[in-house]
């Protein structure tokens, strides 16, 4: 796990990746929170505040008696967060002095390798 996040947030951000790559599509039911906890060695608290989470961002819905199943709209939901984050990262950069330019130059020499 990275240090800069908290775990929660890490784990929410595992399962969207999941969701994102097609480990998951919609209807299908995630791991359990039990599981999350085992599989990553994390407090069981942690892995149901992150299923938490994304059932507040309509990620998840609770497919009641069953568990916690990929909503119709989770990849656009978590696409859209993704590309705000994005953006609000690349206006930061301009903020603190990094020309449009430079960032675009950034952007091809990571796409390209």
């Amino acid at each position: 796990m990275r240090t800069e996040k908290p775990v929660f947030a890490q784990v929410a951000e595992m399962i969207e990746n999941d969701i994102l790559s097609g480990t998951y599509n919609p209807d299908d039911l995630i791991i359990s929170t039990t599981q999350i906890s085992k599989l990553l060695s994390v407090n069981p608290t942690t892995s149901v505040k992150a299923v938490s989470i994304l059932a507040d961002k309509g990620v998840l819905y609770k497919k009641r008696g069953i568990g916690m199943a990929v909503t119709h709209e989770a990849k656009q939901i978590i696409l859209n967060e993704r590309k705000k984050e994005l953006l609000d990262t690349l206006r930061q950069s301009v903020k603190i002095g990094i020309s449009r330019d430079e960032i675009i130059k950034l952007i091809k020499e990571e796409i390209d390798d």
